[in-house]
C-alpha cells in the first residue's frame, strides 16, 4: 500500500531524536517530582542523548565542511561549559526546580559526552583523511556499465534493515544499562567521579571493547556483493551466486548511498518486505582497496529518475549522501 504524504510525515516526526527528547525530559521530571528516582534517571539519559542526536543531525545539513567542524567545536565548548554549572554545588543563580536540576543533571552527561566523542570521531576522520591522501595508491571501486545496466562490485557486511536498526538500538540500550548498573553498584563512587569523568571511564571500560567486538563480528561477515541497477530492475548478489535482493524498480520505495556519513553503506528499501542495508565501511577491505562507495553516476541517476525514483533534495538532503525515493501518491 502507497503511503499517504500525511502518513510519511509522520514517521518522519516519529523517527526524528527532537520530539523523543522533549517527551523523554518531561516525563523524566513528572518521574523525579513523584519520587521516581531510577526512572527518571533513565528518562533523563535517553533525553540527554536524544538532543544530542538532535543536534549532529542538524550539522549533517551543513554543505561546508569548515562551519560543519566550527560549529560543532562551538557545541563542544558549550556543552563542556554547561556540565561545569550543572555540577557546581549549591544554589543556581536562576530559580530552577529541584525535579528540573535533577533532569538536567543527569541529562547533561550523555548529551555533553556524545557531542565530544562525535567531535573526537571527526577529528581522527580529519586525521585519517590526510592519511588517505598519502596513500593516493589505494584503488576505489567503480561502477561498471553493460548496456542498460550498471554493476558496483565491493566488500560489504549485509544486513536486514531490521536487524541493521535492531542493532543501533541495543547498543543504546546496553549504554545506558551499563551506566544505570554503574550508578547503582558504585553509588558513592560514581558520586565522586561525577557524570563526565563516569561517561569517560564506561567509554573505555564498557564501549571500546563493544566497538572492538562488533567490528571483529562485522569483518566475519564480511562478503563480496555486486549491485545491478538498471532503469528495470534492482539485484543484489553475493559473487557466491546467493541472491539478497532481486525487485523491479517500479518496487523500490529508496535507494541511499552514503559516500561520507559513517557508517559508510549502502541501503535499499522495497516497497514491501526487508530493507536491506550493506555496510561498506565496516567490512575488511582487500589491501590497497579504498572503503568507500562511488556515487551514482549521472545516466545512471537519470535512469532512476526515469522509473520514478526522484533525488532527494533540500533540508532533507544530507551532505555526503544521495538518496532516491519514490514520491508518495
Amino acid at each position: 500500500m502507497t503511503p499517504t504524504p500525511a502518513g510519511s510525515l509522520a514517521r518522519r516526526v516519529l523517527w526524528h531524536p527532537f520530539p523523543w527528547a522533549v517527551v523523554c525530559f518531561a516525563g523524566a521530571v513528572v518521574l523525579f517530582g513523584l519520587g521516581q528516582e531510577f526512572g527518571g534517571f533513565l528518562l533523563s539519559l535517553v533525553a540527554g542523548w536524544a538532543l544530542a542526536q538532535t543536534l549532529l543531525y542538524a550539522l549533517a545539513f551543513l554543505r561546508t565542511r569548515a562551519v560543519s567542524v566550527a560549529v560543532h567545536l562551538a557545541l563542544g565548548i558549550v556543552a563542556g561549559f554547561a556540565v561545569f554549572l550543572v555540577v557546581q554545588p549549591g544554589d543556581w543563580p536562576v530559580a530552577v526546580p529541584p525535579t528540573v536540576r535533577s533532569t538536567l543533571s543527569f541529562a547533561m552527561a550523555p548529551f555533553a559526552g556524545w557531542i565530544w566523542l562525535s567531535l573526537v570521531g571527526r577529528v581522527t576522520a580529519a586525521v585519517q583523511a590526510t592519511s588517505d591522501k598519502r596513500a593516493a595508491q589505494l584503488v576505489e571501486p567503480e561502477w561498471e556499465r553493460a548496456g542498460g545496466e550498471w554493476t558496483l562490485r565491493l566488500p560489504v557486511v549485509p544486513l536486514r534493515r531490521s536487524t541493521y536498526l535492531a542493532v543501533g538500538a541495543v547498543l543504546g540500550v546496553l549504554a545506558a544499562g551499563a551506566m544505570a548498573t554503574f550508578v547503582l553498584v558504585f553509588a558513592d563512587l560514581a558520586q565522586r567521579l561525577g557524570p563526565m569523568a563516569m561517561l569517560l571511564l564506561l567509554g573505555w571500560a564498557v564501549g571500546l571493547p563493544v566497538y572492538l567486538v562488533v567490528g571483529a563480528l562485522a569483518r566475519a561477515r564480511t562478503t563480496t556483493v555486486e549491485l545491478c541497477l538498471s532503469a528495470e530492475r534492482v539485484r543484489v548478489r553475493t559473487i557466491d551466486g546467493v541472491t539478497l535482493m532481486d525487485a523491479g524498480t517500479d518496487g523500490i520505495r529508496s535507494l541511499t548511498v552514503s559516500s561520507r556519513n559513517p557508517p559508510t553503506r549502502i541501503v535499499v528499501r522495497p516497497v514491501e518486505g526487508p530493507g536491506l542495508v550493506l555496510l561498506v565501511g565496516m567490512a575488511r577491505q582487500p589491501k590497497g582497496t579504498a572503503a568507500t562507495v562511488p556515487e551514482f553516476p549521472r545516466r545512471l541517476r537519470h535512469a532512476l529518475e526515469g522509473a520514478g525514483l526522484t533525488v532527494m533534495e533540500g533540508k532533507r538532503a544530507r551532505a555526503g549522501e544521495t538518496t532516491l525515493e519514490r514520491s508518495p501518491g
